[in-house]
């Protein structure tokens, strides 16, 4: 049994009898979602008990650690709560593991039993047993038995400098904690999160724990791990809104299929070194889901600090910070014992409820990891990590690196040494060896590498990898054997892990067996040559055998998903792992049409086709229309300005297209000249120039004839420079569009060498259709259709007079300072900014109009893949929010329920906004059916004009008409202050009302960010 001089914490603290109280409470909710059962709290609980009492009778006490050689199901928690019930502490395994690993972990656990089902694994010295699965409430009454916060509740197995696995005992309390009021994430009865990690890692109790501890749902996945596939399955059909990934899988995610994390309400992310580029691709495209850094060794349980990724922390020159602690958690900085300054470097130590009780079986190990040191008088026990960090001006962590040679491959931690002493061991043949890790060109990801010197005895090497394969899991085996005749030194007589790593060979296709000619295997092939930076790959060979890891799997079925345009489950290419074999059942499966590489005509996209019909059914009308202006000041070579119109207009082939409605919509690419520069006579102000270009660009654009922008310049006498203003039709340019055309005028106005060539509209055509995910949209349209055909109309307070027409425009600032802690007051409560402001917004308009339910418009980016970042067009999507109960409250409240009502929004925006309108049917003239208001937070990349020897400043100009009723858009400026315009109708809003409106906006922000809204 294990014992602990710990002993403090009070009855009933343990994990599963928080879980039992929610049974209590709520025994109909959903506790868990597997592929072939769903089980409410009350059922899981009663499961439990009964097996509890099987387990009881089977010989399972206090304070036995209990080996659960179990597959990710519903019998696993069933069985994880029933051993948390007898007191006994629970060890999840891997029935992957080598028969070795297994043997040596369930030694040190010393189990009176190991919970397993037959067949699953074999030969092992404890007894393996199965519950009885006839087994009803015949068993005898378990005992009763009292837990403390303080007692035992789970052993995870770690990497050894020593070649045996090292197993951490945490108690009750440790897992509890995360989970505090305040916590670092929201954690409640709303939550719905995937159980998919590794079962032997800490990070299993985040992902149990944080659905039932707070009366939540798991999700049960049957891949190996959370897929892009699996996320996007799971987050449509069963609502999940929060998720943990490491960080490799994120990177991978992000790489190959963004769009699969679209819908969820947060994101943990961890395990590794953060990749700033894949961070900052997620946050451009989901700016209001919450992205959570976690760092925290098994040693601290799960997390010992978190942060809250901000676009700024991409350009941080220590990287993206670790954060701060999260509850019952303290963290230090030390030297020794002494406490490093602001800015010194210093080993991460950690402290609190998070700590481990010790290392299993090893209380020498334990009293070196965990020591105690004086702090302000008092004796305080800390572990320590062999991480480096230091704390910036403002108390937050930040990663330095490691003391030691520990590295993290695929989320775990690896010693190299103790791979290195286990290739000693079991390969007689090897005199010595050195494990050297490398980044992966493709992933960018640790893997390992042995470099071996033979003995002196000679004789044949052996298969090293074949016996690795028996003794170490997939993590710690080295993806090269390389055999060398000494190691490399470097001039202060260390080994040169850089000299010993250029001995790899470089790969070989001598058995790439000659053209394939199948061109699904041969597509197969060329797709997992990719991903394992390969020259060629061997059709016959399981992706395993040549190397590949899990991680590396799901990016090769991404990849080939977009190339044949159907799924391909992860699980399918375990079973059919060689590119054969794959091929094979790509041709047998059942499929949707490949993705069409478009040579003709190309269809249009549902908001080109909206911009399109409202050309046509009304000519006159200006909502469609983007201007853009700048005041250009300095020495401004008119002649290049033009050159470099004409060479976007030439290089982005969307602004020479023209969009037709015969026989069907589609779009044509012309070869219509580039607009001219017009060059207008000077104007004494900037508002006078200003109606000079409004007063030109009032001349009707033409979509279907490919008019679709237009330049012009106007000298300015006030200032001595110049207005420089375009205009582009909305049907070929979106809020991010901006920034795109913006940078590519500036590149060709220098003589710069452009970024990457941006997608024809083909390719583009092509880029968006195979990030279309294969989902029953019909049926998801159906829902949708529902929630919104009831939504009433917006009431506005007073009538405008007759005959009153144009656009009004006000605006309000908020300040910097208030913006930081309206952003802190929404992360405090698992939102965004984006969150904080439209619950504001939802509360004034419900006051204001005296209504409670409402609808509003939400522009999204479709912006799927990276190559689609660099194009020009209409790729956006409007998403409905229907507003009403709590939403429309205000306070915490109220920011909660909006928080949960636009991840739901957001999970279904793959629905075109063109077909919900369609579906629900003719709607009041001038509005569509579902919302007469739009509200957005206009975060993209601000239009820099970078031209050489010309002071560029760009001015936003107020809309000349609108779509809508009522427009609030919110624009971030550079400072961190906001600025918020409410544009609006005057034959629909009164320009009295729509002060009210604004005026109350700003006062709730006032009040959110002083905490006063309650």
């Amino acid at each position: 049994m294990w014992a602990t001089e710990v002993t403090e914490g009070a009855p009933g603290e343990g994990l599963h009898d928080v879980f039992a109280a929610q049974a209590h409470a709520r025994p109909r909710h959903t506790a868990l979602l597997a592929p072939d059962a769903r089980v409410s709290y009350g059922e899981l609980d009663a499961l439990a008990e009964q097996f509890a009492r099987q387990l009881a009778a089977a010989g399972i006490q206090q304070g036995h650690l209990v080996p659960i050689l179990l597959p990710r199901s519903v019998d696993l928690i069933v069985t994880l709560l029933a051993v948390l019930k007898l007191g006994a502490a629970y060890a999840l395994l891997d029935a992957d593991w080598p028969p070795t690993r297994l043997e040596a972990v369930i030694d040190q656990l010393r189990p009176p039993l190991v919970v397993t089902r037959p067949g699953l694994v074999a030969n092992l010295s404890a007894p393996l047993w199965t519950p009885d699965e006839g087994g009803t409430g015949e068993s005898p009454a378990r005992p009763a038995v009292t837990v403390r916060g303080s007692d035992a509740c789970s052993v995870f197995f770690t990497s050894g400098t020593t070649g045996q696995p090292k197993g951490v005992v945490t108690p009750h309390r440790a897992t509890a904690r995360l989970f505090r009021e305040g916590t670092f994430a929201r954690f409640d009865r709303d939550t719905v999160i995937p159980l998919a990690v590794a079962l032997p890692w800490d990070a299993f109790s985040l992902e149990l724990w944080s659905a039932l501890y707070n009366g939540g749902t798991c999700v049960l996945i049957d891949e190996p791990f959370l897929t892009a596939e699996a996320l996007r399955g799971v987050t449509a059909g069963h609502g999940v809104n929060t998720a943990w990934l490491t960080s490799s899988l994120f990177n991978l995610i992000v790489d190959e299929d963004l769009t699969a994390l679209s819908g969820l309400y947060q994101v943990m992310i961890g395990g590794e070194r953060l990749s700033e580029r894949h961070v900052s691709r997620f946050l451009d495209r989901f700016p209001d889901t919450a992205l959570i850094n976690g760092y925290g060794p098994t040693e601290s349980t799960v997390f010992a600090t978190t942060h809250r990724i901000t676009p700024a922390d991409c350009t941080r020159d220590g990287g993206i910070p670790l954060g701060r602690p999260v509850p019952g958690t303290s963290v230090f900085v030390l030297h020794g014992n002494r406490h490093c300054a602001t800015g010194e470097p210093g080993e991460i130590c950690i402290a609190g409820d998070g700590l481990a009780l010790g290392y299993l079986g090893e209380p020498a190990l334990t009293a070196e990891k965990f020591t105690h040191i004086d702090i302000d008088g008092k004796q305080v026990r800390l572990y320590r990590t062999g991480d480096l960090g230091i704390r910036d001006e403002d108390g937050i962590l930040e990663y330095r690196g490691r003391i030691d040679r520990q590295v993290k491959i695929r989320g775990h931690r690896v010693e190299p040494a103790e791979v290195e002493r286990q290739i000693e061991r079991l390969v007689p043949y090897v005199a010595a060896c050195r494990v050297v890790p490398r980044r992966t060109e493709l992933d960018g990801v640790l893997e390992l590498v042995a470099f071996c010197v033979p003995s002196r005895s000679g004789g044949a090497p052996p298969d090293v990898p074949a016996v690795l394969a028996e003794h170490l899991p997939a993590y710690q085996r080295p993806v090269a054997v390389v055999f060398v005749d000494s190691f490399p030194l470097t001039g202060t007589g260390k080994l040169d892990d850089r000299a010993l790593l250029a001995y790899v060979p470089e790969a070989s296709d001598e058995n790439g067996h000659g053209p394939v000619d199948d061109p699904l295997v041969r597509l197969v092939a060329e797709e997992f040559a990719v991903v394992l930076g390969s020259q060629t790959v061997p059709p016959h060979t399981p992706f395993f055998e040549l190397g590949g890891s899990s991680l590396q799997a799901a990016r090769a079925c991404t990849r080939i998903v977009k190339r044949v345009g159907r799924p391909v489950p992860l699980s399918v290419l375990y079973e059919q792992s060689s590119a054969e074999e794959l091929g094979s059942w790509l041709r047998s499966a059942p499929s949707t049409d490949a993705v069409p590489a478009f040579t003709g005509d190309i269809p249009l996209t549902a908001m080109e086709l909206v911009f399109l019909t409202r050309h046509l059914t009304a000519p006159q009308d200006r909502s469609g229309y983007c201007l853009m202006t700048w005041h250009l000041d300095g020495r401004l070579d008119q002649g290049a300005l033009e050159a470099a119109i004409a060479a976007v207009h030439e290089r982005h082939d969307v602004l020479r297209t023209a969009f037709r409605v015969d026989p069907t919509p589609h779009a044509e690419v012309t070869d219509i000249p580039a607009p001219p520069l017009e060059l207008l006579v000077a104007q004494p102000t900037m508002d006078d120039a200003v109606g000079a270009l409004r007063q030109l660009f009032d001349e009707p654009l033409e979509p279907q004839d490919a008019d679709l922008w237009r330049t012009a310049l106007v000298p300015v006498t006030e200032t001595g420079g110049w207005l420089f203003g375009l205009l582009v039709h909305h049907i070929a340019f979106d809020g991010r569009s901006e920034s795109v055309l913006a940078r590519a005028l500036s590149d060709a106005y220098a003589g710069r060498a452009p970024h990457p060539a941006p997608p024809t509209l083909a390719e583009r055509a092509r880029l968006m259709t195979a990030a279309t995910t294969v989902t029953d949209s019909a049926a998801r349209l159906e829902r949708i259709l529902a929630e919104f055909q009831d939504v009433p109309s917006i009431r506005w307070p007073e009538r405008p007079d007759p005959g009153e027409t144009g656009t009004g425009h006000l605006s309000v600032t908020v300040p910097a300072a208030l913006t930081a802690r309206l952003d802190a007051q929404g992360a405090s409560l698992g939102g965004s900014l984006f969150v904080v402001l439209l619950s504001a917004w939802a509360d004034t308009m419900a006051e204001v109009c005296g209504q409670r339910d409402f609808a509003v418009g939400v522009p999204v980016a479709e912006r799927t893949v990276p190559e689609l970042e660099q194009a020009i067009g209409c790729l956006i999507n409007m998403v409905p929010v229907r507003l009403r109960g709590d939403a429309v409250g205000g306070g915490r409240d109220g920011i909660r329920e909006v928080g949960r009502l636009v991840h739901q929004a957001f999970g279904r925006g793959e629905v075109p906004f063109a077909d919900l309108t369609q579906g629900l049917g003719p709607a009041t003239p001038g509005r569509p059916p579902v919302f007469q208001s739009l509200f957005a937070l206009q975060d993209n990349t601000p239009p820099r004009l970078d031209l050489p020897g010309v002071a560029a400043t760009h001015l936003r100009q107020p809309y000349a008409a609108l779509p809508l009723e009522l427009h609030l858009e919110v624009w971030p400026d550079e400072d961190g202050a906001l600025d918020a315009v409410l544009s609006f109708r005057r034959e629909a809003v009164v320009e009295a009302t729509a002060l009210t409106l604004l005026k109350g906006f700003h006062d709730r922000l006032a009040l959110i960010a002083a905490g006063a809204a309650s």
